[in-house]
């Protein structure tokens, strides 16, 4: 890619994006089917992954879309009863342990449980 912008704009999304999905560099180099200097290659705007490493990420959870424009995917696509889920675990959980979670912790937490619970299934489906 000849946009060195773009790249350095693409790089700290991904970044965030592997991070949010608690990936190390290896981890997400292994899942996608890349070297691990790729990966940091990436992040650090150096270069930036072809449509076919995209894919690859998009598969593992990470979300693409983000990743080159900084727009979220829109929830048009959510399994609100695997969200449902998700949130009533991590209030049943907040009461267990008697703490106190804002709405938005309480949501955060029960998308990264969305997100975990929606690649769990990707897997069980490839197997």
């Amino acid at each position: 890619m000849r946009n060195v912008k773009l790249r350095q704009q693409i790089g700290p999304r991904l970044l965030e994006e592997r991070n949010r999905l608690g990936l190390t560099q290896q981890g997400l180099a292994e899942a996608v089917g890349c070297a691990r200097l790729s990966i940091i290659n990436y992040e650090s705007g150096c270069s930036s992954p072809a449509a076919e490493t995209l894919a690859a990420m998009e598969s593992v959870g990470i979300d693409v879309r983000f990743v080159l424009t900084g727009m979220r995917d829109t929830p048009s696509g959510i399994d609100r009863e695997r969200f449902r889920v998700a949130f009533e675990e991590i209030q049943r959980q907040a009461k267990v342990k008697r703490e106190k979670l804002s709405t938005n912790s309480s949501l955060d937490l029960a998308w990264r449980l969305y997100d975990a619970l929606g690649a769990i299934e990707r897997t069980q489906w490839r197997a």
